[in-house]
């Protein structure tokens, strides 16, 4: 039975594979956009590109040639190239913020948690005295407030509204 992290191991794969072959055929379309003369720009996209092209990159660069930017194309497979350089299997980052220093041993089982809930993650831990007690967790753009201090304002909140 696959788990939740085997799941995104493999979406991540699939994701880096999407993303590899939409830069390889860019990079491809730029050069030949490049070495060819003028014309029918729907034309020179379609000599550029392989028959099995991936149908966003034939109409992303058809799009281009309506607008009159085909000539751009390499300096947009450069810029995508940069875009995606970090993206693939990427950590997600989680901040674990405690109202007291974490055990070691605290601290794994916390990122063993996370890691079954969201996958690969880098974990950075925070002291704030002002929790009194319990977690902030932020993953990506997440946040589950489970500290102390939260549940007093709460608990006030409920109080002064009764």
């Amino acid at each position: 039975m696959a788990t939740t992290v085997d799941a995104k191991a493999i979406a991540g794969t699939l994701y880096d594979s999407l993303i590899g072959a939409a830069l390889e055929q860019l990079q491809t379309a730029a050069t030949k956009l490049a070495q060819a003369g003028g014309g029918d720009p729907a034309q020179r996209v379609n000599a550029a590109l392989p028959a099995d092209a991936l149908p966003q990159v034939r109409n992303f660069l058809l799009g281009l040639a309506n607008e009159g930017l085909i000539d751009q194309v390499g300096h947009v497979a450069q810029a995508f190239g940069s875009l995606t350089a970090g993206t693939s299997a990427q950590a997600i980052d989680a901040v674990i913020t405690s109202a007291v220093a974490l055990a070691p041993a605290q601290q794994e089982a916390v990122v063993a948690d996370l890691r079954t809930r969201y996958g690969d993650l880098k974990a950075t831990f925070v002291v704030d005295a002002s929790l009194i007690g319990g977690l902030i967790i932020r993953v990506g753009d997440r946040v589950l407030d489970n500290s102390l201090r939260t549940r007093l304002s709460a608990v006030q909140r409920h109080m002064l509204t009764s």
